[in-house]
């Protein structure tokens, strides 16, 4: 039993709740995972927190249980302690929508009668589509092009370098080399040069999409729903990798930037200049013994630099403008232009491709029948890591978009 304090006293409380009593009455973000790794949802904790968590900043909150401890990441309610009549009253407010979640869980367990591994399955069925879903989708009798198939592409790819990692093992190396001798008199012997070699062993992590569908549902559709759900799927997989992509380059050395887009509001022309904030990371860049391959940024930016009246020359001059395409220019003088919308709407990305490695393992893909329930499953699992193996070959200019 934990200490609970109210007011100047301290009194007995408990230190965690099962999900399976009435009681417990929360769920948050996380209770999906939690659960198989606590054992179940029969088995896993909740962690009431009395007091003020000085270095975390909660007071009187309640949290799941990762590992065993509190997951103070997300917290799940807020709950004061009363004194009734007959003692101490525990009451909560929700942080989160999730208590939603937490009333669906107990429903399933009531609908069960208490039996918890019934009740699981009961709600693991409910992200299977079904029959019910096709009919309210009415999309018995429409065109293939309405269902709104994704079809925009990721970029942030084309600015890494991918490393094969088929065991999972991912070992950048790093070798640093000393500085030569310059200018060696005669018959002088030159000192010896000295090298230093490092090892960061990493293990891929993993990427999974698991979809499934219902005998009645892949009967009632005239269209291939199992095919464009992979489809889906397969793109959106592509959309998390470039995300995570996205992430390792914001974690680069930045610098303060100008905003591209300001406008003076007298003579409405652009009063800052993006090569000022670019070349000077271009320069350092170079000066670590890098090449500078790309320029990215997001949609919003990359719309300021190029609209940039310093970019585009006097009047209506596109000066030494080259158009790939809407995702793809350059800029005379710039390194070339990847516009990706996963990267932060008020930053600009200059590096080499050397900068992130993207470990790169195997692809998976299985698909199932499940006869006894009726389901068919499909799922793809990928192994990647992207890790930033030269900090000396990326700089990041925060602000260029307001």
């Amino acid at each position: 039993m934990a200490k609970v304090r109210v007011g100047n006293r301290y009194i007995d409380g408990p230190a965690s709740v099962n999900y399976g009593r009435e009681i417990t009455k929360y769920a948050n973000q996380r209770t999906e995972s939690l659960a198989p790794q606590m054992g179940g949802f029969n088995s896993a904790k909740v962690w009431f927190m009395p007091g003020k968590l000085a270095d975390i900043g909660f007071e009187n909150t309640a949290f799941g249980s990762m590992d065993g401890m509190p997951d103070y990441e997300k917290p799940m309610a807020r709950f004061k302690i009363e004194r009734t009549n007959d003692g101490f009253k525990l009451t909560n407010r929700y942080v989160d929508n999730w208590g939603e979640k937490a009333k669906a869980w107990k429903d399933a367990v009531d609908a069960e009668n208490g039996n918890h591994k019934r009740a699981r399955e009961r709600i693991a069925s409910a992200a299977i589509v079904n029959s019910t879903d096709i009919d309210a989708s009415k999309n018995l009798g429409i065109m293939n092009k309405v269902l709104g198939l994704q079809t925009r592409n990721y970029f942030l790819m084309e600015t890494v370098t991918g490393v094969p990692a088929p065991n999972l093992v991912f070992s950048p190396d790093t070798y640093t080399e000393g500085n030569v001798a310059a200018k060696v008199p005669e018959l002088q012997e030159p000192k010896l040069i000295a090298h230093a070699e490092s090892r960061a062993t990493n293990i891929l992590y993993k990427n999974v999409g698991h979809i499934a569908i219902s005998e009645e549902a892949r009967l009632k559709t005239i269209h291939p729903i199992d095919s464009l759900r992979q489809d889906k799927t397969m793109r959106d997989m592509m959309r998390l990798i470039n995300a995570q992509i996205a992430e390792i380059h914001e974690t680069a050395t930045s610098n303060s930037g100008n905003d591209w887009g300001a406008i003076d509001a007298t003579y409405f022309r652009s009063t800052k200049k993006p090569h000022d904030d670019i070349q000077p990371d271009v320069t350092t860049i170079r000066g670590n013994g890098f090449n500078v391959d790309f320029l990215a940024m997001h949609d919003r930016p990359g719309t300021d630099l190029s609209s940039n009246d310093f970019v585009k020359g006097p009047g209506s001059q596109t000066s030494g403008f080259i158009l790939n395409n809407i995702d793809h220019f350059q800029i005379m003088g710039l390194p070339p232009v990847i516009l990706d919308q996963a990267l932060t709407a008020t930053i600009a990305i200059i590096a080499s491709k050397e900068a992130v490695w993207l470990g790169t393992g195997p692809t998976s893909v299985a698909s199932y029948n499940n006869d006894v329930s009726g389901y068919m499953g499909w799922l793809v699992k990928q192994w990647w890591l992207p890790y930033l193996a030269n900090t000396g070959a990326i700089r990041q200019r925060t602000g260029v978009s307001a």
